[in-house]
């Protein structure tokens, strides 16, 4: 490559990481109004009836589109230390069955890799263990709140006529 080349691809990269930086921003608002409207509008339950979480239906009759916001159910914890408090607490709660739901290596390794599976494992391994089992697992922030997710369905866009509400 010529060293003008070279700057002209040096040029060519900063102007669309400029735009791309732009793009970003805009995006970051507009995904956090529609997380907002999702948040006063109606819910509806997810589709797939053994995950939980709810939806709201983002319409844009300009576009003949819905994007579905999902709000999804709290997260479940990843993995642990042993000899926390937590291993103690979900031991118990497992009644003895906690390498069904975590590998036992220098840390505990959660088996299931979503949490709509590992709630499905819980209900039928625990039984009626299992809400309190699933409660212990989840991820909470410092103020012991459980965490959870918005997800704007980008990829999941469908046309208008094909939504059935």
């Amino acid at each position: 490559m010529t060293p003008q080349q070279i700057s002209q691809d040096i040029e060519l990269c900063l102007e669309q990481r400029a735009i791309i930086k732009k793009a970003q921003v805009i995006l970051k608002a507009a995904e956090k109004r529609l997380e907002q409207a999702g948040l006063e509008g109606e819910q509806i339950p997810l589709q797939e009836a053994d995950r939980e979480g709810r939806q709201f239906l983002a319409r844009c009759p300009k576009l003949g589109v819905i994007v579905p916001v999902v709000f999804e159910s709290d997260q479940i914890i990843a993995s642990f230390q042993p000899d926390t408090e937590i291993h103690d607490i979900l031991q118990d709660l497992s009644i003895g069955k906690l390498a069904k739901f975590f590998t036992d290596t220098r840390k505990f390794e959660r088996i299931q890799k979503d949490g709509q599976l590992y709630r499905k494992t819980a209900r039928e391994i625990l039984g009626s263990a299992a809400p309190a089992f699933i409660a212990a697992s989840l991820q909470r922030d410092k103020a012991g709140i459980p965490k959870s997710r918005t997800i704007i369905g980008w990829e999941n866009v469908k046309p208008i006529d094909q939504v059935a509400v």
